[in-house]
């Protein structure tokens, strides 16, 4: 057989020999149809996570304004009761100053309120500190949902928190140590500077966190997240230590005298 009888059929561009049998304006029909369905599909699904992401950013706000309330009331705390742990902290420097070879020991509290109260010889605030609401959005994803002030304003309070809890940390350390001046300890030099030196570290981080939190509170004040005054008034009504300075006559802040924040520029 020669090229010549070779059926024509054969020498078909290789595109033709696929040529659909039901034509192929039907194959083209049904393609677009394919494309379409997968691109429904997709823009479904789309939607579908963009309203699961809706919902869960709008329950993660509801959820982030009880972390703000808590975090606010408890630097109004801080804030309040700065003066009161000053004048703390100024009668045992006289005491340990003042005493003989023998210190005359401070007076222990307790708080008649709590079962079995730990006793003290300083109040002061000592709460838990965060926004663990944050942290958990931060964690599952949902806190770059978020708008860019919301991500903003959040991680701004989380840093200020968290700058309060490591100085709560090292005042609950201090305040331990202090602890020792309820007894009637023999004061040499090197007695009087360690106690002295407790002391004023502890009335720098007293300073240090009643800073940050009027900073904190602040920012909330200018946001329009702070909770109302009614609220705080009777959230320190509550405070222990507010009490304590109360009834031993120390001197309390007013934390209505903390101002907004200038707007961000």
């Amino acid at each position: 057989m020669t090229d010549t009888d070779v059926p024509a059929s054969a020498h078909r561009p290789r595109w033709r020999r696929f040529s659909p049998s039901m034509g192929w304006r039907a194959f083209w029909s049904e393609i677009v149809i394919v494309v379409l369905g997968v691109a429904i599909a997709l823009a479904a699904n789309q939607l579908a996570e963009d309203w699961s992401w809706r919902n869960k950013v709008a329950d993660g706000q509801a959820r982030l304004l009880g972390d703000t309330e808590r975090l606010f009331v408890r630097s109004a705390e801080h804030y309040a009761a700065l003066p009161c742990v000053y004048a703390q902290l100024d009668e045992l420097a006289r005491r340990v100053v003042d005493s003989s070879d023998t210190l005359a020991p401070a007076p222990l509290h307790a708080d008649p309120a709590i079962l079995s109260s730990p006793t003290f010889v300083l109040r002061m605030p000592t709460r838990p500190w965060g926004l663990p609401t944050w942290d958990a959005l931060v964690a599952n994803g949902t806190a770059t949902h978020f708008s860019q002030p919301w991500q903003d304003r959040y991680a701004q309070l989380n840093d200020g928190a968290a700058q309060i809890r490591d100085y709560r940390m090292e005042s609950n350390r201090l305040i331990g140590r202090l602890a020792v001046l309820s007894y009637p300890i023999p004061l040499d030099a090197s007695t009087r500077r360690d106690s002295l030196v407790d002391i004023e570290l502890l009335r720098r981080l007293a300073g240090s966190t009643m800073v940050t939190s009027s900073q904190l509170m602040a920012f909330m004040l200018r946001d329009g997240i702070a909770p109302g005054a009614p609220a705080v008034d009777a959230y320190l009504q509550a405070s222990g230590t507010v009490r304590f300075c109360k009834e031993q006559g120390l001197p309390l802040a007013d934390w209505r005298a903390v101002a907004p924040a200038p707007p961000a520029r």
